[in-house]
């Protein structure tokens, strides 16, 4: 998975709010389970619980999310007693600051969010002299 965005949200709300929040953002869960980004997921989860050390003591569950138009998301969720106290969302493409916009809107808490642009290198056409 190419991961070009990547956000972390405090959201200290019980499951059953937060999945309404992520209802009325436009997301879904697929149901499935993301074992297969794990390992990519691994790296970033280090340098996450460096910046929140509190990450390392909570129960963390993931997800896929997928959006009206089909984007997907993968998530993680951080809890402890059933009230979800980080989540981060991680997109292939450059379409999660749409959605961190929404999520904020219903009351999250924007802690970070990268994203990695893609530069256009544009071919040299016949009429430029070298």
């Amino acid at each position: 998975m190419d991961m070009r965005s990547i956000a972390l949200f405090k959201v200290g709300r019980d499951y059953g709010v937060t999945s309404l929040d992520l209802k009325i953002a436009g997301l879904k869960d697929t149901g499935e389970k993301p074992s297969r980004y794990a390992n990519e997921f691994a790296y970033i989860e280090g340098e996450l619980v460096s910046a929140v050390p509190a990450l390392r003591e909570m129960y963390s569950f993931d997800t896929i999310l997928e959006d009206m138009s089909g984007r997907r998301y993968y998530a993680r969720f951080y809890a402890v007693d059933g009230v979800v106290y980080y989540a981060v969302l991680i997109s292939q493409r450059g379409t999660v600051r749409g959605l961190v916009k929404r999520l904020v809107a219903q009351g999250w808490k924007l802690l970070f969010m990268i994203e990695k642009k893609v530069v256009k290198k544009n071919l040299p056409s016949e009429t430029d002299v070298r």
